[in-house]
């Protein structure tokens, strides 16, 4: 009769947390919500591939009741006391007390990095880190386009557009209110809009065009370009 060998702990067999079917059954739900929850906004093209940007990663997160806790942070300053580096740590936390945590760094050394607002650095850290904890949570472990672009945290040059043409037909007086909305939310450049402050920015237009008592639009009212913006 074989002599029965017992594994010490540390050697232990890794099992599933629940059945075949089960796990089968959780991923295809997962990736049927990607493709019923995420648009062409959410995924950046780099290099012939497609990348899940920041903005789908937060639908998912909402989706599966997902949290964010800010684990460990560090700014780094330069001897001038300009901003040169950051890093994050995430952590991303499920309902049921499952957690990952996520990584994120971004510095002024970056390719393109030197025509940013130096508040994007952090931000930009902060959001590599959230992207990276949320994709190992749901067990995928994907690349983010942040963490590959960082130009991927900004709004699409479609969306640009879209908001530029929205802009552009507001009559003077609109258009001066809405500026002063851009100016006391502390909005950077247009073309450096996010997903959620761009949501902001669409707020304030349906706010401002609501104004019944405003002018009526005509061309002598509109001023002839956004670029202040």
């Amino acid at each position: 009769m074989a002599e029965e060998i017992e594994l010490p702990q540390n050697m232990a067999l890794v099992r599933p947390t629940g059945s075949t079917k089960d796990l089968v059954s959780a991923m295809a739900e997962y990736q049927d919500l990607c493709v019923s929850l995420l648009n062409e906004a959410d995924w950046q093209e780099i290099k012939g591939r497609r990348f899940a940007k920041r903005s789908a990663w937060r639908k998912l997160a909402v989706a599966y009741g997902v949290s964010f806790t800010i684990v460990d942070r560090q700014i780094f300053w330069d001897d001038n006391g300009n901003l040169k580096a950051a890093e994050f740590v995430i952590r991303a936390t499920a309902p049921n007390g499952r957690h990952a945590d996520g990584w994120g760094a971004c510095s002024v050394e970056e390719r393109n990095a030197g025509r940013k607002a130096t508040h994007d650095i952090p931000a930009t850290a902060e959001t590599r880190a959230k992207n990276r904890a949320a994709a190992d949570l749901f067990g995928m472990g994907e690349v983010s386009a942040e963490e590959i672009d960082r130009n991927a945290m900004y709004i699409s040059d479609d969306q640009q557009l879209k908001l530029r043409e929205r802009i552009n037909v507001l009559p003077r007086n609109q258009r001066t209110i809405f500026r002063g909305l851009w100016k006391d939310a502390n909005l950077p450049k247009l073309e450096y809009l996010n997903d959620d402050q761009l949501e902001q920015v669409h707020t304030f237009l349906d706010n401002v065009e609501s104004f019944d008592d405003l002018e009526e639009s005509s061309p002598g009212n509109i001023e002839p370009a956004v670029d202040s913006f």
